[in-house]
């Protein structure tokens, strides 16, 4: 006999109680990451959990409007729940710490964010808890290094060793289309083919554009740039159509270099296909996965141009975890 309980004993959809197991388990994971940031000079932050909705709306390539939850305040102002770490923490920044030392602010977060999801699979996830860390003030080779390997440093203090790190140029695939005239609506479509590596459909949407044959086959080999990196950015170079794609592809070759020589090469892969959604990242951009488990655990990448629509300038890079994941992960290993 199937019971149905009272509205007012039921929990919202996309939402989940922890049991005390589950959440001594979680805080301890955020314990382990809080000391190993600290370790490394990032000092943690806080924004609000409400944030104005005209915040997210106005920024070029943050989430899109129809993800965000919405809240009207008592001024008649649409609110937000949190839907991003990273925005609200560049507007904090941008604001009031240009009387420090702007060339190195590291700093890092343990909050939850909120988005809705009209994907039936994804209906259990509104509420996520992220950890992560944003370095502002340097746009050096050097800090790039830095992120990615604290990101691995995370996964190892939390005693992972089967994972991946992908390593993208989100600029590469930027410069490639300000080459061409295609309109938005026709760019997002290219976008989802290539991320989903759907090659084939990717082909029907180029088929019906009138574009330069270069680049129509440099767009059709996206999907397809992923793998050894030596092979990658080799058959890359090939495609790329002007020097500034070439030089975001010799950026990408040098943070590759300086992870191998400190013996992070087994970690990494290339994907000139990782196009993340969030189009705010400008730069060397990166996925994490564990072994068996089909999603990232972690996103990050650089993001230069964020503060400067906040007026300040900048350059910036980070990565979140997202924590709810990797304890599912955990619960399946043990």
């Amino acid at each position: 006999m199937v019971v149905l309980l009272h509205e007012s004993k039921r929990i919202p959809e996309g939402v989940s109680d922890l049991d005390s197991a589950t959440l001594e388990k979680k805080e301890s994971l955020i314990s382990t990451l809080k000391q190993l940031y600290r370790q490394n000079g990032y000092r943690q932050v806080q924004t609000p959990i409400f944030e104005y909705y005209d915040l997210f709306l106005s920024i070029k390539g943050t989430i899109a409007k129809e993800k965000m939850i919405k809240l009207i305040d008592r001024d008649g102002s649409i609110l937000v729940l949190r839907p991003d770490a990273t925005l609200p923490i560049a507007r904090m920044v941008a604001t009031n710490y240009q009387s420090e030392d702007d060339s190195d602010i590291r700093l890092s977060y343990f909050t939850n964010i909120f988005r809705m999801n009209d994907r039936e699979q994804d209906l259990q996830n509104r509420e996520l808890t992220q950890a992560g860390i944003e370095l502002f003030g340097r746009s050096d080779v050097r800090a790039d290094v830095e992120v990615i390997k604290l990101a691995i440093h995370s996964l190892e203090e939390l005693g992972f060793e089967d994972f991946k790190i992908d390593l993208g140029q989100a600029n590469y695939f930027k410069e490639l289309v300000n080459l061409s005239t295609i309109t938005e609506e026709q760019l997002q479509a290219i976008r989802t083919r290539i991320e989903n590596k759907n090659v084939s459909e990717l082909q029907k949407i180029l088929a019906d554009i009138d574009v330069d044959a270069a680049f129509k086959e440099a767009i059709q080999s996206m999907p397809l740039l992923y793998g050894e990196p030596e092979a990658v950015l080799e058959k890359a170079e090939k495609l790329a159509l002007n020097e500034e794609m070439k030089r975001e592809l010799d950026r990408l070759r040098q943070v590759y270099q300086e992870l191998s020589k400190e013996g992070y090469q087994h970690y990494l892969s290339l994907d000139l296909g990782l196009i993340n959604h969030l189009n705010y990242y400008t730069g060397i951009i990166f996925q994490g996965f564990i072994k068996n488990f089909g999603k990232p655990v972690v996103l990050g990448g650089r993001y230069d141009q964020l503060t400067e629509q906040f007026g300040a300038d900048l350059p910036a890079t980070g990565f979140g975890f997202y924590l709810d994941d990797l304890l599912h992960v955990m619960k399946d290993n043990e």
